[in-house]
């Protein structure tokens, strides 16, 4: 089972549903064959997410998402996805792309990270925008 945890740092956005949240996660998953996962999404803020950023990856910079895998070796998938409201706004604007649409990327984007994915190099960020898209496209209508 994939159990997601959406936690609020910022005020809740009135069009989210936490349930769409949940199917993505359970989609991106169990379609790579994990079938047991413990997600905490956490909804916050530049602030938020450029504090961590700095704190863990001794980088200055607002970022869209931030990944923590928890889990010990082997055990099921557990981790924490950070993400920045204010920042999916404006990569919305800046991509020209619907701000819910942007939200899914970088929640799927989280899912990839804490199954290992990375995006440290441009194979490999490739690899992980080819993943989005077509995880994306499944919620097409």
């Amino acid at each position: 089972m994939i159990d997601v945890n959406i936690v609020y740092e910022v005020d809740r956005r009135a069009d989210i549903e936490d349930n769409s949240f949940n199917k993505i996660c359970e989609d991106v998953f169990n379609d790579k064959n994990h079938e047991q996962a413990n997600i905490t999404l956490i909804l916050s803020g530049d602030e938020k997410l450029r504090e961590l950023k700095n704190t863990f990856f001794q980088q200055d910079v607002f970022t869209d998402v931030i990944t923590f895998n928890l889990e010990e070796s082997g055990d099921p998938i557990e981790g924490e996805i950070y993400i920045s409201l204010e920042r999916v706004k404006e990569n919305a604007k800046k991509f020209k792309q619907n701000e819910d649409l942007e939200l899914r990327r970088v929640i799927i984007h989280g899912c990839l990270h804490l199954m290992g994915f990375d995006d440290q190099t441009s194979e490999d960020k490739k690899e992980m925008t080819r993943l989005e898209n077509y995880y994306l496209n499944q919620y097409a209508t």
